[in-house]
């Protein structure tokens, strides 16, 4: 998002269907369906990265796209009725896409460092509180501990966290994506994977947390 902190977020994970049929998948998706997304207003500033370890469960595309609506839970009706109208019908899909993680999130927590810089690389993550009766201080530790420890490390310079409006079509309540300067944000991840044992042995790690999925993903659309 470089730098900007959108009030709401469509996160989509996908699959390519055929792997011998990404060149087409991937042009389908940047000049036919991101134009569909953003045409209608509600969401834009998309930005498409490739999974670092194509054989991830987690998914092999990440796309981000954003709205400044204040209603988010309200933004993708709002999305799909105009879509409509606009589409009338018209088939524009594909059937080399596979929904992984599709949801709309809305802004929570305070400011973190939102560098104005590009964004090569992101790390997502996607997480629950394991016992509910505890989220307060899972988010107070997310947001005044692990993140800044995170951006502590220089591996990423910039974070963001999101609260799904349908936890249970994410299958996780929380999103934060930090962004790197690295065309590897793989080595950005192991960089900080070298603090983790300095981490659990000064208490800055919390074991109440459920990942539900994690990846790193480097910038693929589009390219300055």
């Amino acid at each position: 998002m470089e730098g900007r902190y959108p009030n709401g977020l469509l996160l989509a994970i996908t699959n390519c269907t055929d792997d011998s049929r990404l060149d087409e998948f991937n042009y389908w998706y940047n000049h036919m369906h991101v134009p569909d997304v953003t045409g209608p207003g509600v969401f834009r500033h998309a930005i498409r990265f490739a999974n670092s370890d194509p054989a991830s469960p987690a998914g092999q595309y990440v796309a981000t796209y954003e709205t400044d609506w204040e209603e988010v839970e309200k933004a993708m009706p709002a999305h799909r009725e105009a879509s409509d109208r606009i589409r009338a019908g018209a088939d524009r899909g594909t059937p080399l896409i596979q929904p992984v993680t599709v949801g709309v999130f809305k802004r929570r927590g305070g400011e973190f460092n939102a560098a104005a810089k590009p964004s090569l690389g992101i790390l997502v993550v996607l997480s629950n509180c394991k016992d509910t009766h505890d989220e307060k201080e899972f988010n107070r530790w997310y947001e005044d501990v692990h993140v800044p420890d995170i951006l502590d490390s220089g591996a990423f310079h910039t974070a963001y966290r999101y609260e799904s409006t349908d936890p249970e079509a994410t299958k996780a309540k929380y999103l934060a994506i930090y962004e790197t300067e690295n065309r590897d944000p793989s080595a950005a991840r192991e960089k900080m994977g070298e603090l983790r044992d300095d981490w659990r042995a000064r208490g800055r790690l919390y074991d109440g947390i459920d990942v539900v999925a994690s990846l790193t993903a480097h910038r693929i659309w589009p390219m300055d």
